[in-house]
């Protein structure tokens, strides 16, 4: 169409149509489920075309979506009817091991800021999946191996370049705009398209950690096990909880854990694990920064996905009540997931981010992944199930923002922040983008004008 030729006319990017043959392998989702069709995709070759490629957009009055990693869940990447600037060819990071800050492009994948900082002994806290995009993670939040000492991953955003919806494009520190700092940690993609992020590096020089699995009927002891050791767990550890149907029908546990430093205090750590009748499996041991970010397999782009959960205020025996029922439940690919959280993500002050988790005690999520279309209403009725069984635990009703579910609503957006902060985030929103263009996210309306 003419409008289309206009844009081509003014970048060097690649630019798909719906007609184009590239078109539908560009379209193509991480959640089958997400069927959005944009009205057409932008490959940007740099800054300036994201530029165009949005003053393009307010011209012709179409609505924006951002594809970074494309790891949407919600199908937030696969935005219907809009301009999608897909920026998942953006990648690599470059590191000053002197200042301890990495400047990553924004369609970095964990992968790619973790090898470029791990080669001079730094880290930045992430997430735990290496083929995730860092844009939609740290902007949202973003749990680690690291969680108990350095925080969440949005707590180590320093900096990032913005394109804003006006079209200009502004370096974003805690000395040029704090506020928008603050809002870009935790409050998504509602404020503009980052283009490269800036983090703060801690060395890592070694960690400790790995799978250990439990079957039987002391896995709900186990759980309990964990959640007691939690409570007064040292910084240097970090705890998962996986619960999952085996092929024989049984339910069963994993503890996925990480210790930062040294192993023989690692496995002191966690004894009180090591030592339960429970444990089947042992999967520990020593490892660098880059083998502890890879114990989680990749889950494949095109299966159809339901996630659903809360963050949690506080944990007792109904969690391990509702994590024993679900594995015995679930089908051979879904799981239920509790990301816990202490330490330092609890210290930071709350003023420094407008992420709205920080008091969670943990992230309880239903991770219904499958095949088969005819399974769809039963994988997601045992979602929807898990997470209502663990609603009385919820901080505020709402879940973690980077796991969102399909169907998503406005109220367990704004569930996910505290009242105040979502009233400082709807005026920040009216500031940077007061027609809602950028609303194919975990969306923050405007403040009313």
């Amino acid at each position: 169409m003419d409008a289309v030729r206009d844009l081509r006319g003014r970048t060097r990017g690649e630019l798909l149509e719906p007609d184009d043959d590239a078109y539908e392998a560009a379209r193509g989702a991480y959640n089958a489920l997400a069927i959005g069709r944009p009205a057409c995709i932008f490959r940007p070759a740099d800054v300036r075309d994201v530029v165009a490629g949005v003053r393009w957009a307010v011209d012709t009055g179409l609505r924006i979506g951002v594809r970074g990693g494309g790891h949407s869940v919600a199908g937030h990447s696969s935005p219907d009817g809009a301009l999608l600037i897909d920026l998942s060819r953006w990648r690599g990071a470059e590191v000053d091991p002197a200042q301890r800050t990495a400047l990553a492009l924004a369609g970095s994948r964990l992968m790619d800021l973790d090898a470029a900082t791990a080669a001079h002994g730094l880290a930045a806290p992430s997430g735990t999946f290496v083929d995730t995009g860092i844009g939609g993670l740290t902007l949202t939040g973003g749990i680690s191996w690291i969680l108990g000492t350095e925080g969440f991953a949005c707590d180590a955003l320093i900096g990032a370049q913005l394109v804003t919806m006006a079209g200009d494009v502004i370096e974003v520190d805690d000395r040029s705009d704090p506020e928008l700092l603050w809002g870009l940690r935790g409050g998504g993609g509602n404020f503009g398209i980052a283009t490269h992020l800036r983090y703060a590096l801690t060395p890592v020089e070694r960690m400790y950690g790995g799978a250990l699995r439990f079957s039987g009927d002391g896995i709900r002891d186990v759980i309990l096990r964990v959640l007691e050791l939690e409570e007064s767990a040292p910084d240097e550890l970090v705890q998962a909880i996986v619960a999952w149907r085996a092929e024989d029908g049984s339910p069963r546990i994993s503890v996925n854990f990480a210790w930062r430093g040294d192993p023989a205090a690692g496995a002191a750590a966690v004894r009180s694990l090591t030592s339960h009748p429970a444990l089947y499996e042992s999967d520990v041991k020593a490892m660098s920064w880059l083998q502890q970010q890879a114990q989680y397999e990749p889950i494949p782009f095109g299966l159809r996905q339901y996630w659903k959960g809360h963050l949690v205020g506080r944990a007792d025996d109904s969690l391990a009540d509702a994590l024993v029922a679900a594995a015995a439940q679930a089908s051979q690919s879904s799981f239920a997931l509790v990301e816990l959280i202490h330490g330092k993500a609890h210290r930071i002050p709350e003023s420094s981010a407008a992420f709205g988790g920080r008091a969670a005690v943990a992230n309880v999520t239903a991770l219904a992944i499958w095949s088969d279309d005819a399974h769809d209403e039963h994988e997601i009725a045992w979602a929807r199930h898990f997470a209502e069984a663990v609603a009385h635990l919820s901080l505020r009703g709402g879940g973690y923002l980077n796991y969102p579910e399909l169907d998503q609503t406005a109220g367990r957006v704004a569930a996910a922040f505290p009242p105040a902060t979502w009233d400082r985030l709807r005026q920040l929103k009216r500031r940077l983008d007061p027609a809602n263009r950028l609303r194919f996210n975990a969306n923050i309306p405007p403040a009313d004008g």
